[in-house]
């Protein structure tokens, strides 16, 4: 806006930052502002987030200077950007699982009394309730973060930053473990504390948030500031949004696939059949079909037994009553795509080779030695299907999201064929992933049905869940309260997804 003069509450000024011959950052340029919310894009490895930690101190440039506060920051330490006012909220929770919720929002900033620093238990609590007032969640502070589902983990999070009053606060996709209805509840807190004078700044690769919620956008390109632009409210916000996909994407065509779903044949073969299955309080009589070239969507608010459905047809828990029938001949032959690619996907220290493929070695194994030979020529025509980064020995923890993605999606696919399965389950498949590497992910699971497969997609995006499933179903509170077609509306999703506890299906009574 013309004339507008806001505080300047970080800047990056040409900016470098190399890890040996990879540069991730080359002579970057930012500011963020009190009183905005500044979207930063790009595709994975453009390097958002290592411009984000360099501003936080988590990262030390190799050339150029960071402002944070009143002035440079030196040292350039976390401690001193905290100290400074600057909190980062990871993609990646940094929370510790064996505490209570209230104890990881106060680490590090624990209040105390008396002579002896004891720490002031009540205080605490006074102000991280607020915090999660003013945030609108309801969370239980003395639950152990190791009991809570993805979606509650991400909220606390951002309670912790909001606890030590952050004059900028930095979220690197946080709405990617939200529904829609709770992402715009997000925003309008993040909106609130903009309106009280805070910076806030997001990374993310969805144009509907920075359409609706941005007020100004950084696009990252292969380490470099393409553009900051200001989103004029009073133009066509539309085409700028569109102009900032250009930017993502390098002006580079790409092809977003065919977009018809997979849709039931009603004569295909039953490949996933789930009956009655009950398991603690997560799952409640549980009834599910899917048959071959069919691909169903999973829609509900996280933590309403999703995750127990993925690790039941997985093989991995066992029912405590019920039926599971997966696969050919009803045995647990499952591809599955964990939610939370680095803690279930994969072993971050280790190599691509190994990691594409985890859990297979007995394949190449004759008499108890590798055939290492055949086992490289494996891993590495699936590496050259997944489109990551072609170097077998360079370990998954240097990947972006998106790539360790592609990862994780290379190995469940080429399972599906070599290992005689016949269902894949697919947690939140393109969650944290660009714009380019969401439509091939997606055209992947499209050519799995298309191949024989049953896929069950369990996603908290119902445009992904549109785009990739013939019909959605509706889990809440352990039971499937509805069986949806795909173009069922948002409202009608919704209301079967938060509907009151009057609502939910009975689960089937007791038996003797």
């Amino acid at each position: 806006m013309l004339g507008r003069v806001a505080e300047v509450l970080a800047e990056l000024r040409s900016v470098e930052k190399r890890f040996g011959a990879v540069v991730a950052v080359a002579g970057a340029s930012c500011s963020f502002e009190a009183g905005r919310i500044h979207a930063v894009c790009g595709e994975n490895g453009a390097g958002k987030s290592t411009l984000l930690k360099l501003a936080g101190g988590l990262l030390v440039p190799d050339a150029g200077e960071v402002f944070v506060g009143k002035g440079r920051l030196l040292p350039h330490t976390p401690a001193e950007a905290i100290q400074r006012g600057f909190s980062m909220v990871m993609q990646h929770f940094a929370l510790v699982p064996v505490l209570t919720a209230l104890e990881n929002v106060i680490l590090g900033a624990e209040p105390t009394r008396g002579w002896l620093g004891r720490i002031d238990g009540a205080a605490a609590r006074t102000k991280a309730e607020a915090v999660l007032a003013e945030l609108g969640v309801d969370l239980a502070l003395d639950a152990r973060v190791e009991s809570l589902g993805i979606g509650d983990r991400q909220r606390l999070e951002i309670a912790r930053a909001l606890y030590r009053d952050a004059r900028l606060v930095v979220l690197d996709e946080p709405t990617a473990v939200l529904t829609r209805v709770e992402a715009g509840a997000l925003y309008a807190t993040l909106r609130r504390l903009a309106s009280a004078g805070r910076g806030v700044v997001v990374v993310t690769h969805k144009m509907d948030e920075v359409e609706a919620h941005a007020d100004v956008v950084t696009v990252m390109r292969r380490g470099r500031v393409v553009f900051t632009r200001d989103v004029d409210r009073t133009g066509d916000v539309p085409a700028q949004i569109d102009a900032v996909t250009r930017a993502i994407m390098g002006d580079e065509p790409h092809e977003l696939g065919d977009a018809e779903p997979g849709v039931v044949d009603e004569d295909a073969e039953v490949v996933v059949r789930v009956s009655g299955v009950h398991v603690g309080r997560a799952l409640r009589g549980l009834d599910l079909e899917v048959r071959a070239g069919e691909i169903v969507g999973v829609a509900g608010v996280e933590g309403n037994g999703q995750r127990e459905l993925l690790r039941v047809l997985s093989g991995e828990l066992a029912p405590e009553r019920g039926e599971v029938w997966v696969g050919r001949g009803g045995g647990h032959t499952t591809a599955v795509v964990r939610e939370d690619r680095q803690a279930e996907g994969l072993v971050l220290d280790a190599t691509l080779r190994d990691n594409l493929v985890l859990g297979e070695l007995g394949r190449w194994t004759r008499c108890g030695v590798i055939d290492a030979g055949a086992l490289d020529r494996e891993a590495d025509a699936r590496l050259t299907r997944s489109g990551a980064p072609q170097d077998l020995e360079r370990t998954a923890r240097t990947l972006s999201g998106g790539n360790q993605q592609k990862i994780v999606m290379a190995r469940a696919l080429s399972r599906l064929g070599a290992g005689g399965q016949r269902a894949l389950v697919a947690a939140q498949p393109t969650r944290g992933v660009d714009i380019g590497a969401s439509a091939d992910i997606r055209q992947r699971i499209r050519e799995a049905a298309r191949a024989g497969a049953g896929v069950l997609v369990i996603s908290s995006d119902l445009d992904e869940l549109r785009q990739l499933a013939g019909r959605i179903v509706v889990l809440r509170r352990g039971v499937i309260v509805a069986d949806l077609t795909r173009d069922a509306s948002d409202e009608e999703v919704g209301r079967h997804m938060l509907g009151r506890a009057s609502d939910v299906a009975a689960a089937p009574e007791e038996r003797p």
